[in-house]
Parts: structure tokens; sequence; C-alpha cells
């Protein structure tokens, strides 16, 4: 295994806490070939910055705080975009003689990228330093790129999951909406959590009937089978959405309990329910943050391999027959080298909207990382080899005509293609990163014989303009 190869594994590995970043921090380390590679942030204090995780590849090294002035640091957070990487390739002690965690590192090189939020403002770097010089490579600058971007996702998760903790310990020292309805539906009690819900008092609750408080048609398809449930002897926790008269809709957890009376009959339910909405959307957020690349809307490396496990295990069971195009643009990289990559992004925005509109419901778009996408489609099991070829070919064609486009950046009109490589899975037991790499590697010879002028997948095309 290369150490690209190593890297992607590292990244690609499932990992729900802080030991992404010391996974992400070797990958980077691997790609570059460096010592030391760290995730910083500023500090709370002023002045100073805080590095979150360190991975040294030799010994092991907790987090700590420095002092911005005076290290190469403090000059990565005067950077602006699109200008975030910053390389000091030598001589990294002469250039800054008065920062100590260099020369008690033996730190001779520095690499860094700046990691910017949704509104363009700095929350973090991501850097690397070695005893020996280093060499900047498009390669390495554009992981860089990718990794700070897919750190700073993963930092905004582990944000949101801390303010979820912290929602957890306050609803439980909130008051509950707790109530106790009797077995003809009707409120004997209730908490001041209702009166807060429903902007009334509890007099004006108890005595009416779970139908009068929450109206018909959220009694009888969602309340009233929950409580004949209880009645019956069941204890009954589940998560609903309500919809109190005077406010917005509101998710709640409730649990439903059975109340017995001195006979060990049930006469009532005992209700509990906690207000989650905020909770709910949070955790909305942190699957969209996980599974989606924040460019685009599409879905991303992570999120796509586990929809391909789950697509190879129906093709395992004779349900469909899977097939994966691999789509790199060309002309991309002039565009973004020449205008930017504020520019490049709006192209990938309408190159991300151009395939989505191409392909159908049933066939998933994600991208990977750059200019680089990919889809899986899903055909009806049962088909020749033949039939499904064509089908791939189609999908390939229509693909191909809808990114044969001219694209107006600042007042130029410039061609944008894309090389298209495609795989059908005929083992669904393969790995997954095989599979990928069988339409990677078909990508590139059809990119290749295209320059040669063997093949020309465009021809016979219409070049689009986007609409403005």
């Amino acid at each position: 295994m290369t150490d690209i190869e190593e890297a992607l594994a590292l990244l690609a590995a499932p990992c729900t806490d802080e030991r992404f970043f010391q996974r992400a921090l070797k990958a980077l380390a691997l790609v570059t070939q460096c010592r030391w590679a760290a995730f910083g942030r500023p500090s709370e204090v002023a002045g100073k910055a805080e590095v979150v995780a360190f991975c040294d590849l030799k010994h092991t090294v907790p987090g700590f705080e420095f002092d911005l002035e005076g290290s190469p640091c403090e000059l990565i957070y005067r950077q602006k975009y699109p200008d975030t990487h910053l390389l000091f390739a030598k001589d990294l002690q002469t250039k800054f003689p008065n920062f100590q965690l260099i020369k008690d590192l033996g730190a001779n090189s520095y690499q860094a990228e700046l990691i910017l939020d949704d509104g363009g403002h700095p929350i973090g770097h991501i850097l690397v330093m070695d005893p020996l010089p280093q060499t900047e490579t498009m390669k390495s600058k554009e992981f860089f790129r990718l990794l700070a971007q897919r750190i700073g996702v993963e930092y905004k998760r582990l944000l949101i999951s801390r303010e979820l903790a912290l929602h957890k310990q306050m609803i439980a020292v909130t008051e509950h909406l707790m109530s106790f309805v009797d077995d003809s539906y009707t409120y004997h009690v209730v908490s001041k959590g209702y009166e807060s819900l429903f902007n009334k008092s509890s007099q004006e609750i108890v005595g009416k009937s779970v139908e009068q408080v929450h109206g018909k048609v959220v009694f009888n398809d969602v309340l009233k089978p929950l409580l004949d449930r209880t009645l019956k002897g069941e204890t009954v926790q589940t998560r609903i959405w309500i919809h109190p008269p005077h406010t917005a809709p509101q998710y709640m957890n409730i649990l439903h309990n059975p109340y017995f009376n001195e006979k060990g009959n049930i006469v009532g339910v005992i209700v509990s329910a906690h207000n989650i909405t905020d909770m709910h959307a949070a955790n909305e957020k942190i699957q969209q943050l996980a599974n989606h690349d924040p460019l685009t809307g599409m879905l991303n490396r992570r999120a796509l391999f586990e929809v391909m496990e789950g697509k190879l295990r129906e093709q395992e069971q004779a349900k469909l027959q899977l097939a994966v195009l691999y789509i790199d643009l060309d002309g991309f990289q002039q565009i973004n080298d020449r205008y930017g990559h504020h520019q490049g992004d709006k192209v990938l925005r309408y190159v991300a909207s151009k395939i989505q509109d191409t392909t159908i419901d049933s066939e998933i778009v994600a991208r990977i990382g750059g200019d680089e996408f990919i889809v899986l489609a899903s055909f009806p099991h049962g088909n020749t080899y033949e039939h499904y070829q064509l089908q791939l070919e189609d999908l390939c064609d229509r693909l191909n005509s809808q990114l044969f486009i001219d694209i107006d950046i600042e007042g130029q009109s410039l061609p944008l293609s894309a090389s298209i490589g495609h795989c059908l899975v005929n083992d669904a037991t393969m790995e997954l990163s095989a599979i990928i790499s069988k339409a990677d590697k078909d990508m590139y010879r059809n990119k290749r014989n295209e320059r040669l002028g063997l093949v020309s997948m465009a021809t016979g095309f219409i070049r689009q303009t986007p609409s403005q």
C-alpha cells in the first residue's frame, strides 16, 4: 500500500470522536513525508493558539497552548481566501529565532493550510513540520486543502456533539411534560410544561380529552394508538411530532406507562415527555455534516462507501446489478489556477447540479474530492452482460453530453468537459476500493486516449452554456 493509499484508508475509516483528528494528522504526515503534523485553532486567550491534536510519528505528544507572536502559525492567520496555504521549505529556525517550540523539536521546515468556516472566517489550521526541507507539490497541496475541509466539517460535528451533551444535561433539570390520562382519554393531571406548551393554565387542560387538546387528526393518527397499547399493559417509548395550536411543531421523546389501581387493573396512562426539537435538528445537522460534501451537498466519500456496501449486499441477494462511474473534469485545474478556488468552487457546484439533473433517483451521486465525482447506477437484476453494458454506455454518453459545456468566468467563455470511466461489478465480494480503482483506471485510459486523439467521447455533442 502506497502512502497515498494508506492515507486515504485512514480517512475513509469511520470514526465518531476525537480519534479522527489523530487519524487525519497521521494521513497528512504520510502524504507529506513529515515527522510532525498538528491541528490547531485560535485560543480563547488573546494572542495564543491551542493545539487540539498533535501527531509525532515517533512519540506521543499531548495538546498544548503557545504564543502566536513570532511563530509561523501567526502568519497563516493573516492569509486570506483563496491564498490559504503557507510553506517555509527550509531554514525555519533562522526565520523564527524566538519560537522555542521549533528549537525544541529541531524542526527545519513548515507547511500549513488555513481552515475556514462557511462564512470564510478562520476556525483553525493544519500544519506539518520536519527536520528536513520540504518540497511543495500539487498533490500535497491539494491533499492539504481537502483535509482542511474535512477536518473543518468534523470539528463542527464535534462541537455540535458537545452542544448536544449540554442539551441533555439541561433537559435533565428542566420541567418535564408530565400528565395522567384515564382510560377514556381524559387529562386528570398535567405539569407546568403543558401550560407553557399549550399556552393554557392547567385548569384549562384538566378535564379535557386528549383529542380536544391536540386536535382530532393528531389524536386519531398518532396519540390514540400509543395510549391504546399502554392501556393493554405495554410500556411504550417513542419519538413523535406534536402540533400545539399556538406554537411551532415540537419533536417529543415520550414515555407511556400503564397506571394500575389497587386491584391491579389498568385505569390510565402516565405520560412523561421531553421536548427534543433542538436536539433533533442538531442530530440532522450532524448527519448532514458527516455524510455530505459541504460545497455541493452531494454525498461524501464516507457516505458513498456506506451506500456501496448496501448496494453490494443487494447484488449478492440478486436484487440488482451495480455499476460505478468515475467522473473527472477536463480543464478544471486551469480554471482553478487562473481564477482561484472561489471561481473553481462555483464551477464545481454547477457541474454537480448538471450531474444530478442527468441522473435518475435510483442513481447515487457523490463527490469524493477535487473535481472527481462518482455515480452508482443500479440496474434490474437478470439481464445479460451486453444489456448492462449498453445501459452503462448510454448513461456515460448522457453525462458526457451534459458536461461538454462552456463556463462563463469574468467575461471569458472557457471550455469544460469530462472524462468518464466505468466498472460493471461482476463480483459483489470485491473490496470497495478495488471497484472504485477499476472505474478510476478506466477513466484515465479514456482521458489518455482522448488526448492522443484515439477516442473523442465528446464527438457530436453540442457544447452547452450555463444559464446565467
